[in-house]
């Protein structure tokens, strides 16, 4: 029963996901308000089915968890569903109130090797804050030697793992921490690595490539194609890819990637700007490639060292 519970779990998440995604307030749209109340129906009857499914299933640590979360799931499902008057606003009330529960559930699903995409809710201050970061360690790259930034990259990813592994080890220094950031962080970054302490390890693996031009394309493409990928695919995005990308904010992950790193490097470095173009939009393609395939890897590390790698190979075949 295990073997059915898994695929069926999987798409009743996908659905649920779908669902939010679009109750996001980037995605909203008045017209889907007609059938929402059919579609929340829907869900719950398939959750109904899933429990009896778990019910019945082989006894394991892996199913006891995903049972519980189902549960979970179940009653917030149950709880949130606005009543009366559909306003916008119980809508959105819903969704965030639904997001902790499916990330929870997504977590416990890991276990039995089944995958969901995370949601990313808009956060337009957690976007500032990812280019102001990119735009910190930029100047770092450029102005310090290699030894120096190699130096402060390892402190921080250090430091960044510290905390980790603190947190996991003592509760009271994850609420701590989430509450620090609360503002910034994404609801399943409570329960896994966050997205800062893979761009600690993203910056310590560009550090140790020596070439700190390169790096430095990687920061720009991770901290400007990334957020206006995720502004730009949650307005417009309407046909999917792969692991909750859609073929818009790809686009606008390679367009942005390009331009800004490819002036990037004519300004910074003093770049020709032909080879400077090459290495910007192959740098980006690699970048958004990798964004594409972040299930496992978060793409806070796999998009900067995804690009420098991608610009290292341009390199090598165009000079």
């Amino acid at each position: 029963m295990n073997s059915a519970f898994a695929p069926t779990s999987q798409a009743f998440g996908l659905d649920l996901y779908g669902l939010l995604r679009e109750l996001d307030p980037n995605h909203f749209r008045e017209h889907l308000a007609a059938t929402l109340h059919d579609r929340v129906a829907t869900l719950q009857e398939r959750a109904n089915g899933l429990m009896e499914m778990a019910d019945t299933a082989a006894a394991g640590p892996a199913m006891v968890s995903a049972r519980a979360r189902l549960t979970e799931l179940k009653q917030t499902l149950e709880a949130h569903t606005p009543r009366g008057e559909d306003l916008p606003e119980r809508w959105e009330e819903f969704r965030s109130g639904m997001v902790p529960a499916y990330e929870r559930y997504t977590a416990s699903l890991r276990h039995l090797d089944v995958h969901l995409p995370s949601l990313r809710p808009t956060n337009y201050t957690r976007n500032i804050y990812h280019m102001a970061n990119a735009v910190f360690a930029m100047a770092c790259l450029r102005l310090l030697t290699e030894e120096a930034v190699l130096l402060m990259a390892g402190f921080m990813v250090t430091l960044a793992w510290t905390l980790e592994i603190g947190r996991r080890i003592m509760p009271g220094l994850n609420r701590f921490l989430m509450t620090l950031m609360s503002k910034l962080s994404h609801p399943h970054e409570e329960w896994r690595v966050n997205s800062a302490t893979w761009f600690c390890t993203a910056c310590f693996i560009l550090a140790c490539m020596w070439n700190l031009k390169v790096a430095s394309v990687g920061i720009v493409v991770l901290g400007f194609s990334d957020p206006a990928a995720a502004i730009f695919g949650r307005r417009y995005g309407k046909h999917q890819l792969i692991n909750g990308r859609t073929l818009e904010g790809t686009g606008a992950f390679i367009a942005v990637g390009t331009v800004l790193a490819w002036l990037w490097l004519i300004i910074a470095w003093g770049e020709a700007p032909g080879l400077a173009l090459i290495m910007a939009f192959f740098g980006s393609v690699a970048g958004g490639i990798a964004e594409l395939f972040s299930r496992r890897i978060d793409d806070n590390l796999s998009i900067p060292v995804g690009t420098a790698v991608g610009v290292l190979a341009t390199l090598a075949l165009t000079t």
